[in-house]
């Protein structure tokens, strides 16, 4: 009987243990889904050089914001270190059809934080494209007025739409408000062959400062192209950006230069030199008016945005946009209004 008792006393003992280390560990691991849905309005009319013309009516998908959902996680590992990762899909909300061509195409790594800053492995963003977005207030969303529109890191040899696959990225600690970044990608498109040299592998690197109301980024990026392409050429990208918040008002400013590009409308020029300005305007405290002008020298790129968006609530808005892209062979002219839920 004693024996009994003190065999169930034992195994209640080493169960309870048991649980509260369980509990222990799951209260150091954090699994976080969220998402956005962007629909709107809208109506474009494009003119060619040739003297025609088209226009549409039609639903809009993302003009603000990509929708998208995801799952964020970290797990505390205790003295300052950190496991974390993040898949996130894109999705069309007209149609519900998958965005980037891939379950998970706008983000999907795994990586590690501590005290020496964090390392990432995946499919990530290019540094010129999460670092240098500070160049316009409509950042690289809000359809035409965006600064990807011009910005040489957007054309394709830096991966798909600023999103390189096979990835290492490894950012430092922010130290007295300054922070730096390399990254490389063994094969930045789909294609991944066997050999090192067969790939188009690229290279990103970035310095970023923030202090109050300042920010401002430099970025490059660096193509090492397939070898068996011996028309491919390695194309370059430098940007620098800055941001600058005044009481009354947020101003943005960028330059970039974009050398010897394979893809994109700037492709089989030597150099385009890009420059990119705006401003935004908070109004009665829900409401924004954003204004930006942007231009791309020798692909003649040029283009305008007005845009306003009011906060419904701290997740939904409303928004309008008025945008207009030249390009060398036609222009575009749209206007679309929107609403963008955050889940």
């Amino acid at each position: 009987m004693i024996a009994a008792r003190t065999t169930r006393s034992a195994l209640v003992a080493v169960f309870a243990a048991l649980s509260a280390s369980a509990a222990a560990q799951a209260s150091t691991t954090s699994v976080t889904l969220y998402g956005l849905i962007d629909l709107g309005l809208g109506y474009e009319r494009q003119h060619q050089d040739t003297g025609s013309a088209s226009s549409r009516v039609s639903l809009k998908d993302g003009t603000r914001s990509g929708s998208r959902w995801g799952l964020r996680a970290v797990e505390d590992l205790g003295d300052g270190y950190r496991v974390v990762f993040r898949l996130e899909s894109g999705f069309q909300a007209s149609d519900g059809t998958q965005g980037q061509g891939r379950l998970f195409g706008r983000w999907a790594y795994l990586g590690l934080a501590g005290p020496f800053g964090e390392l990432r492995a995946g499919r990530q963003q290019v540094l010129s494209d999460s670092w240098g977005s500070i160049a316009s207030p409509f950042g690289n969303s809000w359809g035409g007025a965006a600064a990807s529109s011009t910005l040489g890191y957007n054309d394709g040899d830096f991966g798909s739409s600023g999103r390189v696959n096979n990835a290492l990225i490894y950012r430092t600690p922010v130290l007295q408000g300054w922070q730096a970044a390399l990254g490389y990608s063994f094969s930045a498109h789909d294609k991944d062959r066997f050999a090192t040299a067969d790939n188009d592998r690229v290279w990103t690197a970035g310095l970023r400062y923030r202090d109050g109301p300042f920010s401002s980024a430099l970025t490059y990026e660096r193509l090492n192209p397939d070898a068996r392409n011996a028309s491919a050429k390695r194309a370059a990208n430098i940007q620098l950006g800055a941001m600058y918040h005044f009481d009354w008002m947020q101003l943005h400013a960028g330059y970039g230069n974009l050398r010897n590009p394979n893809l994109g409308p700037s492709a089989g020029f030597k150099r385009i030199n890009t420059f990119v300005g705006g401003a935004s305007f908070p109004l009665s405290g829900r409401g924004s008016v954003l204004a930006a002008y942007q231009r791309a020298t020798a692909s003649r790129i040029k283009g305008w945005g007005l845009g306003y968006q009011h906060d419904l609530s701290k997740r939904t808005n409303l928004y309008a946009l008025l945008d207009r892209v030249d390009r060398r062979q036609s222009h575009t002219l749209q206007t679309v209004v929107g609403l963008r839920h955050h889940f």
